[in-house]
């Protein structure tokens, strides 16, 4: 796939699957796009399309706590109860995010979820799936792509710095699926 193919890299690597019901929306932190997550995950719990939040991310320049925290709250401010909300609150980078969470989703009785959606930014769909189904091959992985800034479906390769992320986000791939770091899914 040629990077002056934006439909190509949109639909292999900017997943973005029907909305749907699933057993938990998985939630990986960011600094970016704070606002963009918390509105994309409570969607998903105010629509009544899952009746638990993950959200996953450690302390990272930009703000004060972490980013599960921060996103977290915006999550609540936005109508959704404590009680729905899990935190993973160490995760350094999406391996993490993944590893360090499995034994909170095994003490919150999730584990035998059968659907998984994952929230995350636009261009990291695919790398998202893929770290989840490496350490949690169990369900099925759906994606809500977070759109932030100049990065929006369309338009993104128009924009210097959004094309750089993009097209640096399609890079990974073949390296991680190398190092063992991702796995394909289906």
């Amino acid at each position: 796939m040629s990077a002056l193919d934006p439909a190509g890299i949109e639909r292999d690597h900017c997943l973005h699957h029907p909305r749907e019901a699933a057993d938990l929306a998985f939630v990986f932190g960011n600094r970016i796009a704070v606002a963009e997550m918390a509105a994309a995950a409570a969607s998903l719990f105010l629509e009544g399309l899952v009746p638990r939040l993950l959200v996953s991310g450690g302390a990272t320049p930009g703000g004060p706590g972490t980013e599960a925290e921060a996103i977290g709250a915006a999550i609540r401010a936005r109508g959704v109860p404590r009680e729905a909300l899990l935190l993973e609150r160490a995760a350094t980078h999406t391996g993490e995010n993944v590893t360090l969470s499995l034994p909170i989703l095994a003490a919150a009785g999730l584990l035998d979820s059968k659907r998984v959606i994952c929230v995350g930014l636009f261009c990291t769909g695919r790398r998202y799936a893929m770290t989840l189904h490496r350490h949690w091959p169990g369900p099925e992985k759906r994606c809500l792509p977070v759109e932030y800034g100049p990065v929006r479906r369309g338009s993104w390769h128009l924009h210097p710095e959004a094309r750089a992320r993009v097209l640096g986000e399609v890079a990974k791939v073949p390296a991680y699926l190398a190092a063992g770091f991702i796995a394909e899914f289906a």
